[in-house]
């Protein structure tokens, strides 16, 4: 099981169906509120089809913005495109907003294992307006309301990390950092090409920045400019929890 994003306390996780006809029926009633929501979204202003491949059983989802329209479809996109590769237990977590799909996708680094994944088709293209799609596209609501301190959080970069919204130029997360766990240990991840800023909501930990110890506490913003070194650290006996934004170019 996954640690729930608050205190540590284990997610009771509800995947879909074994049987293959009723997990093919709930997979289509899933994707089916999606994109009916999505239909409505501000942000739906072209039209798009891609793929959703769930254990393995790929499915199509093309969206008519002229026609206002959707279809889903058992079946693999006849033009390559972009898809997602998905369990079905991650995806019922998703439908029922006890995880956002970008922390599903969350990584520490590419190589690195996650329930949900983007892949590109041969021949399809990379869109970068596909990063913000995902967002838009699997969150319900007009507005679009995360309640983040009941979402499932993953472990990533040595921490509990949840992620919120990305776009070009903008990604922003929330997360715990329990008792113990030292976010950035290894290296390769302690300095980004852009600025970040930390805001501690909760707790006290210990921001290791160029290799310097600072105590910071909740109510404290942490500014990081590109290229310092940071590492977050809990020696503490209770979870710290922040929010995370990254911004700038290359973000």
């Amino acid at each position: 099981m996954n640690t729930f994003v608050k205190y540590g306390l284990a997610a009771i996780s509800f995947g879909l169906a074994t049987n293959p006809t009723i997990a093919q029926s709930e997979t289509h009633d899933i994707l089916d509120r999606f994109a009916a929501d999505y239909l409505e979204d501000v942000t739906f202003t072209q039209n798009v089809e891609f793929g959703v491949e769930v254990d393995g059983d790929m499915w199509t989802v093309s969206m008519d913005h002229g026609g206002e329209s959707y279809t889903i479809t058992h079946a693999t996109p006849q033009t390559p495109t972009f898809y997602y590769t998905i369990e079905a237990e991650t995806l019922g977590k998703i439908d029922r907003t006890e995880m956002t799909a970008l922390t599903a996708m969350g990584k520490a680094f590419s190589t690195d294992y996650a329930p949900m994944d983007l892949a590109m088709m041969e021949g399809a293209n990379f869109d970068p307006s596909i990063l913000s799609q995902i967002f838009h596209f699997w969150t319900r609501g007009t507005p679009e309301i995360i309640n983040f301190r009941e979402m499932e959080t993953r472990f990533i970069h040595g921490g509990n990390a949840g992620l919120i919204y990305y776009q070009p130029g903008l990604r922003s997360g929330f997360g715990y950092l329990m008792p113990g766990q030292h976010v950035n240990e290894d290296p390769r991840s302690r300095t980004n090409p852009f600025p970040s800023m930390v805001i501690i909501t909760g707790g006290r930990a210990t921001a290791r920045l160029d290799g310097v110890d600072h105590d910071v506490v909740d109510g404290q913003i942490i500014f990081i400019p590109a290229g310092m070194s940071h590492e977050f650290l809990n020696p503490h006996e209770e979870p710290a929890e922040f929010l995370l934004f990254m911004f700038g170019e290359g973000a």
